[in-house]
Order: structure tokens, then sequence, then C-alpha cells
């Protein structure tokens, strides 16, 4: 059975058994922190009463747009994946005012501000809100794990870029990205890992841009600086369809209840 048809079946088998079943009470909860806006997902269980792991995610409306509170709560109620919380922080799809490109591009690639004093200042100011408010807010709110070793990062495409960039700028914040077809990476400004990190990075045989240049050597740079990655590619391209699959496959691998 092809990848693609087996990811399809797991989740068609996760909502199926969903729709003759009763699900837990979850919530999902949406906030603003200054002009910026996020949600939460507070997992079926939750209680204030222990710590929960926390995934933080960037490109955060995909929890929205893409069902996945409907297949995590599955997961959850049928005793697939122990209860973690799930903090997402909304991407800007705005264009920046003059160019093409919208916020979330320049917010999250810092490549793209090099040599571009606008654009670095888009890409510090959206850094700084994530690394000194969008988590403590969490931390400060919610019944979360505030060691590295209790978070994980999630971004796909710009926001796959931006985890890798977080990881080398601040390695005591998260000992794991998970980090789906980053667009442009360049960690060659960097130098070793102060700390042990470990990346799980998958891409499409179909990306625009060619598995057999940019990503080897996005994944050697990495070891080269003393990161961890597993790799692997899929039969696909640039599209959320997968990211979201291989998201609800590592919720099962990395939580399976126990």
């Amino acid at each position: 059975m092809k990848l693609r048809s087996a990811i399809c079946l797991m989740l068609s088998v996760i909502l199926s058994a969903a729709c003759g079943h009763e699900i837990r009470q979850s919530e999902f909860k949406e906030f603003e922190i200054g002009d910026r806006k996020g949600g939460i997902y507070l997992p079926a269980g939750y209680s204030t009463d222990r710590i929960f792991p926390v995934i933080y995610m960037e490109d955060g409306l995909v929890f929205k747009e893409c069902r996945f509170k409907h297949y995590i709560d599955s997961l959850v109620d049928f005793g697939i994946i122990s209860p973690v919380v799930i903090a997402c922080s909304y991407e800007n799809k705005m264009k920046v005012p003059g160019t093409s490109l919208a916020f979330r591009n320049v917010e999250y690639i810092e490549s793209l501000s090099v040599s571009n004093d606008e654009f670095r200042q888009i890409f510090e100011d959206h850094y700084n809100y994530f690394n000194d408010s969008f988590i403590p807010y969490i931390e400060r709110n919610y019944s979360v794990s505030d060691s590295r070793d209790g978070r994980i990062y999630f971004g796909t495409s710009n926001s796959a870029d931006f985890g890798i960039t977080e990881s080398f700028r601040n390695p005591s914040l998260f000992a794991e990205y998970w980090c789906y077809s980053p667009v442009y990476s360049d960690v060659s400004r960097y130098g070793m890992l102060k700390d042990k990190v470990s990346y799980r990075i998958c891409w499409g045989a179909k990306e625009e841009i060619g598995q057999f240049d940019y990503f080897p050597e996005l994944l050697k740079d990495i070891r080269k600086r003393g990161g961890s990655v597993h790799s692997w590619v899929f039969d696909g391209g640039h599209e959320r369809e997968w990211w979201t699959a291989w998201f609800i496959e590592e919720l099962s691998q990395r939580f399976a209840a126990k």
C-alpha cells in the first residue's frame, strides 16, 4: 500500500470511529496578546492539578482550518495518545506594504532579512513576540510544562524555517522540533548547538524545492552543528493534507498512551 493511502486510511479510521462514539469534552479557546491572535487546545482530562506537555504551533490557524481538534479528540478519547496541550500562534497573512510577501513570510524566514532593514525589524519583532510574550502567556495562564523537555515546536513551510532558526538562536527553549517542508533555512551563520536538540524534518518528493539539493544540505548542516535529525520523504508536495497526516502520526508515536 502506498504511503499516502496508508496515512489517509489511518485518518479515516479515526474519524469513522469518532462518528459513532461520544467524544469527551475538550476545549479550544482563542485569545489576543496585543494585536496578535492565538488559540489553545485543552484536551479532555485537562486540569490544573497536573502539568501537561505542550506543543507550540506556529502557523497556528492550520489547527482550525484542517480540523486538528477533531483528530486529536479522537486520539485522546480512544486511548491512542495521552493528553497534550497545543498552543497556536496565528500567522499574519496580510501583505507587507510595497512587497509581494506576506508578513508570515518575513516574520518566519530569517534569511530574507539579512540585507533588508525593514524585514529584519519585522522578523525580530515576531521573534521577540513568540519568545517573550506568547510562550510566557501560555505558561502563566495554563497548566503546561515550562521545561525544554516538556515543550515541542511544530511548524510547516515558512514556520518550519522559523523553528530551525529558533533552535540555533535559543537552544535552551525547546528540546524537540517538528519541522515539515521548510522553504529556506540557512544555518551556516551559526556555530555548534549549546544544548542537545532533536529534529524531525520531512519533505515531499514533489516539493518545488528539489529534495536532491536543498534538503540534504540542510540536514548535513544541522548535524554538523550537533543536531540530532530524523528525516523522511513522503510521496507528495507542499500540501497541508500531508502535514496534517504526519502530525497525527507523530502524536500517535510521541504521546502513545501507556
